[in-house]
């Protein structure tokens, strides 16, 4: 027993550090300009585990490491539990949440709690969503999100179906738009947030998404463009 937990152990600690077939890694640009990287880790099934961090100058003039790690139900990627740390230049911030079954409440520690429907998702389980899915299966299908104490609904729509490249290989993928429509009138429970938290609710972000036809359904590349300003995330080859 106690070697089976050790080699479990010791299987994730080496997927962390050298990455996995589960681990993806993007590269992270604005206007073109790489400022740094995204890696994806599904250390378990019903886990999610996502960090961005700085690269290049972006790391010497503004420096950012943020980690979000999300535990979610399989059968419909309801969110049981949530954690962000952020780490954004001067800006330090940590967020812990859970889902309680009995109350139908999510429960940000310290902070307050939300009555939410069943199975309802947070950004990063419906991300693991569209990753696990069948595109056809989720095109225009309204879905429940909790968004650090605001409801959202949120769909995917098939814009068109492109070929992209990955490692020399044609990808057919299925080109989504992302929209995200608030439910209620917007409370702010946190006085700041991250940048990603912060701006892809804004109602002018336009968010689209490019995810592989078959399996594994990766999500290729990922974009927010609000106004001029364009910030994409693309797989790296």
């Amino acid at each position: 027993m106690k070697l089976k937990i050790y080699l479990t152990t010791l299987g994730l600690s080496l997927s962390i550090l050298f990455g996995s077939v589960d681990t993806l890694h993007y590269d992270l640009t604005i206007f073109g300009i790489k400022c740094g990287e995204i890696s994806y880790l599904y250390p378990q099934n019903n886990q999610l585990f996502i960090t961005t961090y700085s690269t290049g100058i972006v790391d010497y003039i503004f420096p950012f490491k943020n980690d979000y790690n999300t535990t979610f139900d399989t059968s419909f990627y309801g969110v049981k539990h949530y954690n962000k740390i952020i780490r954004q230049g001067e800006f330090k911030q940590r967020l812990d949440g859970k889902w309680d079954a009995a109350s139908k409440m999510f429960e940000y520690e310290k902070l307050a709690s939300f009555q939410r429907p069943d199975s309802c998702m947070n950004l990063f389980t419906f991300f693991a969503r569209v990753n696990k899915e069948r595109g056809d299966m989720l095109d225009t299908q309204w879905f429940p999100v909790e968004h650090e104490g605001n409801l959202f609904k949120s769909r995917v729509l098939i814009a068109d179906t492109v070929t992209m490249e990955s490692r020399g290989l044609s990808v057919l993928c299925n080109h989504f738009r992302f929209d995200l429509i608030p439910l209620n009138d917007q409370i702010k429970m946190l006085d700041r947030s991250d940048y990603f938290s912060q701006n892809i609710i804004r109602p002018e972000a336009i968010k689209q998404i490019w995810v592989e036809q078959n399996n594994p359904r990766r999500i290729m590349k990922a974009s927010v463009q609000i106004g001029p300003i364009s910030i994409t995330a693309t797989l790296k080859q």
